[in-house]
């Protein structure tokens, strides 16, 4: 049960974090109007995937302010925090993907321990039932006995009198 819940967790993670986000620009430059629309496709990372990346940009930060590139150090400082936020961003989904399943798993458990208790609360009640009709039973067993046991013996007294009144 629980590998199933991570695996749909993990699958609705993934889905959430894997789109892609159409934005359409307009403008209007007199006469004529131009339409562009620009798609951004987010990619899915794992934490170890995105954890090399920062690296990789740190190293390329490195690598641009040691010779020197003021616009390669730029572009390097800016997919550095690109990458830092995409970082964190994946731990952040991450987390709450587990605390997720976490919580699927408490609920299931809980649905299981009620499931339990009342299947208990109805034997209870079903054998108690049950003791009751055997008692009923044996009480009215005893009495149709006792009745017939009377029947038998007021049958044979009136048999002696018959046979003595003849």
């Amino acid at each position: 049960m629980k590998k199933i819940l991570v695996l749909a967790s993990t699958a609705t993670l993934l889905f959430a974090t894997s789109c892609k986000k159409n934005e359409t620009v307009v403008t209007t430059d007199g006469s004529d109007t131009v339409s562009v629309v620009k798609t951004t496709e987010t990619t899915t990372l794992t934490t170890d995937e995105a954890k090399a990346k920062v690296d990789k940009a740190q190293a390329d930060l490195d690598a641009a302010i040691k010779n020197g590139d003021k616009k390669a150090e730029e572009a390097a400082r800016k997919a550095l925090a690109d990458a830092n936020v995409a970082w964190e961003k994946t731990k952040n989904a991450v987390n709450n993907a587990a605390q997720d399943v976490k919580e699927g798993v408490d609920n299931t458990v809980d649905k299981a321990k009620v499931a339990t208790q009342n299947a208990k609360q109805d034997m209870k009640e079903t054998a108690q039932d049950t003791k009751e009709a055997i008692n009923k039973a044996g009480k009215d067993a005893k009495d149709a006995t006792k009745k017939a046991t009377e029947d038998t013996k007021e049958a044979y007294n009136n048999t002696l009198d018959k046979l003595k009144a003849k």
